[in-house]
């Protein structure tokens, strides 16, 4: 019986899925695991121009989706672009730059309707190979730059039914 090795994602999906992972954790244990399977611990973090720490970063994110009962996230645009001097792995890492508008659907509902907020990024990342990572893709955020907004977004209510009015 022969044994296959894992598949890695190319650059552009693997930066969607991780993504998608850290925006749709459930639970603090979630995040976590899906932010340290993304980011390296020596990155280099920009916020809207703002130099910020790795914690900090973590907890603008986490500060997002905390409390929150997941999210669909939808991709406007992905470009990468294959960094071919790296030895190991060559056509797995790189730059890349992605769009994405994340509605974060809250555990609150308001007369039948939930909370949501709406994240919206533009987000350059590079990634390379992290060798304090001992697993099989140790592909890691080493460079981000996101530029975002978070939004609550506006509670609709329907229309009040139609009263029909008496006539005398």
């Amino acid at each position: 019986m022969s044994q296959s090795l894992p598949v890695l994602l190319t650059l552009d999906s693997w930066v969607q899925q991780h993504i998608t992972t850290l925006y749709s954790a459930k639970t603090a244990d979630d995040f976590n695991t899906a932010f340290d399977a993304f980011i390296s611990n020596n990155v280099t973090i920009k916020v809207n121009g703002k130099s910020m720490t790795r914690d900090q970063y973590k907890t603008l994110i986490m500060g997002e989706i905390k409390n929150d009962d997941g999210a669909n996230v939808a991709f406007n645009g992905t470009v990468a672009v294959l960094d071919n001097t790296e030895s190991f792995r060559p056509t797995f890492t790189g730059t890349a730059g992605v769009f994405f508008k994340a509605t974060v659907l809250g555990r609150i509902f308001t007369l039948g309707q939930r909370q949501t907020s709406t994240v919206t990024s533009s987000l350059n990342v590079v990634v390379t190979t992290d060798s304090s990572v001992e697993e099989f893709d140790n592909r890691r955020v080493s460079s981000l730059d996101e530029v975002l907004t978070d939004v609550e977004n506006p509670i609709t209510f329907p229309p009040p039914p139609n009263q029909s009015s008496k006539s005398s």
